[in-house]
């Protein structure tokens, strides 16, 4: 399931200079005072562990991680 969702879903990542294949992240309404607004992605490799403070390329901007957790075994994380 996986390799297909990254096959018709994924956009190249790169963190700390290495690239990674993730997919946007999005919240059903009700859960946003849970979880906070914000962009997020799910990251598909095993090999990443972004940390707070890392610097990202995507989708042509730099951004910073802010947040981050595990999301069905992968890692999840917020930007801006």
């Amino acid at each position: 399931m996986d390799a297909a969702t990254v096959n018709l879903m994924a956009d190249k990542v790169t963190i700390n200079g290495v690239i990674f294949d993730a997919v946007e992240s999005q919240f059903v309404a009700e859960m946003g005072p849970l979880v906070g607004d914000g962009l997020s992605l799910v990251v598909f490799s095993p090999a990443v562990s972004p940390r707070k403070g890392d610097v990202i390329h995507w989708k042509g901007q730099d951004y910073t991680v802010t947040r981050k957790q595990l999301f069905n075994g992968k890692p999840q994380i917020w930007i801006e």
